[in-house]
């Protein structure tokens, strides 16, 4: 009898133990909410960004104390980080990026990609994961610098123009 009781509390916390890591992470999800911040103002470390209409956001990845946002297109992601002082331009930031990029397990980088904000022309790669599709724009104007990193299970075209319009609201003042 002994036996069966040790079985038995061996079971009911082995479902406790699997039901906490199955269902904490469901239950993150449904209850982390996007917003929608389409037509929103973001300042960034000096750098402010208008986000298009169907521009969604998860409450709490706005972060302008470090210049960091987080918005969702589609089903993709955009991580946009702006800093300063930056010595360099934005070839040298885009292969930082890349170099950042490479190292992540299953990260494959494909060709370069033309990226522009609103009247800055930046450097970027485009890559693969194991999981989907992304690219990376590096931009730096005077001393400040902006990195935007895409990624999604798939990016269709029409995801990819309304990633690029968001990256093209980014103004860095007197561009």
């Amino acid at each position: 009898m002994s036996r069966l009781r040790s079985l038995a509390v061996a079971a009911a916390v082995a479902a406790a133990v699997l039901l906490f890591a199955l269902g904490v992470p469901l239950l993150n999800k449904a209850v982390s909410p996007t917003v929608d911040v389409g037509g929103e103002q973001f300042a960034l470390a000096g750098v402010t960004l208008t986000a298009p209409e169907d521009t969604r956001m998860r409450p709490g990845y706005y972060k302008p104390e470090s210049g960091r946002a987080e918005f969702l297109v589609g089903d993709a992601e955009v991580d946009i980080a702006v800093a300063g002082p930056y010595g360099f331009d934005a070839e040298y930031l885009a292969a930082e990026m890349a170099r950042l990029l490479e190292v992540q397990p299953g990260v494959r980088l494909t060709e370069p990609r033309d990226c522009a904000a609103d009247g800055v022309e930046g450097a970027g790669r485009s890559f693969t994961t194991e999981t989907g599709a992304g690219f990376a724009c590096a931009f730096v104007h005077g001393d400040t610098r902006a990195e935007v990193t895409a990624r999604g299970a798939s990016l269709d075209a029409h995801t990819v123009e309304r990633i690029d319009a968001l990256i093209g609201q980014l103004s860095f003042g007197a561009a």
